[in-house]
């Protein structure tokens, strides 16, 4: 048996043993284009050869229209590619610019004219859309300049999905969901890699692990209804991103975005209390580059090979006014006023034979969140005049790094390989922000912040086994380690006795504090705030067989996926 051969067999033994693998299908990072040819008076053209090629990356793929005129080609990355139909007895015809968008079936119909091969038509244009009559899929695909001409405040590429149609955004656009639907129906990927927080997904779907950069992003597609079996497996709505890809021109950029708050107005409750505007100083700046692989007079990797860079980083210094509820200075020390008549508890206690004294950690304690207001603000509070409004800037920031890389082969004329992967780490400094655990007064210990670093890797071969059966093999990892609350240690609860007693915007400093007199360990919040650290990484092995036959296509795959979760509190 010839050696082509037998490779073709094994790759399809290969494709047999795991389409018995249990199928949690999420799709793929490719599209598909078919259409059909015909003469000038409408009649189908059959047997014509029609290639189709990326031009820029070189990659040609090859079909025959069947008795019925049509052709299919499966398993195309996002491009724009030229088509070429050569038939006996017509002018050769070019299709330029025949878009092909991830996760999409586009269609293209060729009318043929009567002469010598030799001669040739030309579509310089078909427009960036093509209409899809190969699926019921409804979708919508942000490309090209909408990607990176679009008015964004950050640079996450997910961001981009909410400005389609029937994404409702509430507050910030993690809380974004779908034509209504539960942030369990939604599933993200990343060049077919998984790229959803797993443990929490069900109830936070609409978030990357890994998130997806702009610079680094070709294009993303957003299916909303009735899905193909290939993906509606794990979710009723299909995020799918695709990395750029080199091509056989060198090409790149470098960018630096900057926010300064010179140039930023003071919130409203800012200037009420007297408070500076918060100090939002972002810089973003990075760079990216993609091109052949080649060395000079040595080898060349035009048509060949190919490499797409990108990298970024983002820095803000940040802070946020926090405004808790503290007690009066007449209330701390036992006098508190109920209308025009003022009543001192210390007193009223030890008239009905209750401890007299103040706690001494408490009191200690109220003492020092008195000590703090000196760096802030302290306003009255209406109908309570016991109470007090403290606002104060509490200081933090965060440092992030993002790298991407993607290689793409072509090993043969039958065979393209490709690879990506991602490498993101995440910093709070010293603070997160984002789940409050900032100091509660200004120079308190209390605190913790979130590191993580994260990675992603996707593998996929596409293989023209015969003229009439095409494999897609994807193998993709997703993991990474998140740790929570690391600086958190006893020494930050010494102020309070070794206790959490729960600092909030209702903290502890606004109850009496004869109430703490004489109470006991047992009534308070043990120490409970430990710090602790997370993986869910995500394993997936998909394989798809596209089998053309006549006017007809069938598909058949199998998809296995293996996500862990471990949680370790330290």
């Amino acid at each position: 048996m010839q050696l082509s051969k037998v490779r073709n067999f094994i790759c399809l033994v290969a494709f047999l043993l795991f389409s018995n693998a249990p199928a949690f299908a999420q799709g793929g990072s490719t599209g598909s284009l078919a259409g059909t040819v015909a003469d000038p008076s409408g009649a189908v053209v059959s047997s014509a050869k029609v290639v189709v090629k990326n031009g820029e990356t070189g990659q040609e793929f090859t079909a025959t229209t069947s008795d019925n005129g049509t052709f299919n080609v499966p398993s195309l990355g996002a491009a724009a590619y030229t088509v070429t139909v050569t038939a006996q007895g017509f002018k050769q015809a070019i299709v330029q610019n025949v878009k092909v968008d991830v996760g999409k079936a586009s269609s293209v119909n060729i009318a043929l004219e009567v002469g010598q091969t030799s001669d040739t038509v030309t579509v310089v244009d078909v427009g960036g859309e093509l209409l899809q009559t190969q699926s019921a899929t409804v979708g919508q695909t942000i490309t090209g300049r909408q990607i990176v001409e679009q008015p964004q405040a950050s640079r996450d590429g997910l961001d981009l999905v909410t400005l389609l149609p029937g994404v409702q955004t509430t507050r910030r656009p993690r809380t974004s969901t779908i034509n209504g639907l539960p942030k369990g129906a939604l599933n993200i990927t990343l060049d077919g890699v998984d790229v959803q927080d797993n443990l929490i997904s069900s109830s936070d779907g609409f978030f990357t692990f890994v998130r997806p950069r702009i610079d680094a992003i070709e294009e993303v597609t957003v299916s909303t209804a009735t899905p193909g079996a290939d993906t509606s497996g794990d979710g009723a709505v299909q995020i799918k991103f695709v990395t750029r890809r080199g091509t056989n021109d060198y090409h790149g950029s470098l960018y630096w975005y900057h926010r300064n708050p010179a140039l930023n107005s003071n919130f409203y409750f800012s200037n009420l209390t007297g408070q500076p505007r918060s100090r939002v100083l972002l810089n973003q700046y990075g760079g990216r580059a993609g091109g052949p692989i080649s060395m000079p007079k040595l080898v060349s990797g035009k048509d060949r090979a190919f490499f797409f860079v990108n990298y970024e980083e983002y820095r803000l210094p940040e802070q946020q006014l926090r405004t808790p509820r503290i007690l009066s200075p007449e209330a701390q020390a036992g006098v508190f006023r109920y209308g025009a008549q003022s009543v001192n508890l210390l007193q009223l206690a030890q008239a009905n034979g209750l401890p007299s004294t103040f706690d001494p950690t408490v009191q200690q304690l109220l003492a020092d969140i008195r000590a703090t207001t000196s760096k802030g603000a302290v306003l009255p509070v209406p109908n309570a005049p016991n109470f007090q409004d403290f606002s104060f800037v509490s200081p933090g920031g965060q440092d992030r790094y993002f790298a991407a890389v993607r290689l793409d082969f072509n090993l043969s004329s039958k065979h393209q390989l490709e690879n990506t992967w991602n490498y993101q780490e995440f910093g709070g400094k010293p603070v997160d922000f984002l789940n409050n655990t900032d100091p509660a007064f200004p120079g308190f210990p209390n605190f913790g912040g979130q590191d993580s670093q994260r990675w992603s890797n996707s593998t996929a071969l596409r293989s023209t086994l015969t003229g009439r059966l095409v494999n897609e093999a994807r193998f993709s990892m997703l993991g990474g380690i998140s740790q929570f609350l690391s600086q958190v240690s006893p020494a930050q609860f010494a102020n309070q006795g070794g206790f959490d007693l729960d600092f909030g915007m209702q903290n502890i400093a606004a109850v009496p504090a004869v109430l703490r007199a004489g109470l006991t360990n047992a009534t308070v919040s043990p120490f409970g705030n430990t710090n602790n650290r997370r993986n869910t990484p995500n394993f997936n092995f998909a394989d798809n067989l596209t089998w053309l036959r006549g006017a007809h296509s069938l598909g058949i795959g199998g998809n296995y996926s293996l996500i862990k979760s471990f949680i370790e509190e330290l």
